[in-house]
């Protein structure tokens, strides 16, 4: 399974336009969304236990420093 992150901005109400994906046609893919508003500590706290997720906790995933923060 490969995963992939884009943000996007709807163009029209309840409408996303995805270019350029590398999933050919026939393919299909499962699809999470979440809004700005969706994300509260209930819904981090299903994705922190979720396997699909697991990758995020892998040090190569982890790309920003403290300094970053600053």
């Amino acid at each position: 399974m490969s995963r992939i992150r884009i943000r996007a901005r709807a163009e029209s109400d309840g409408e996303l336009h995805l270019h350029g994906l590398p999933i050919h046609k026939g393919q299909e893919a499962e699809i999470i969304i979440l809004t700005e508003e969706s994300v509260d500590k209930e819904l981090l706290s299903i994705l922190e236990h979720d396997p699909a997720w697991a990758w995020l906790g892998e040090p190569d995933e982890d790309v920003y420093t403290e300094e970053d923060a600053q």
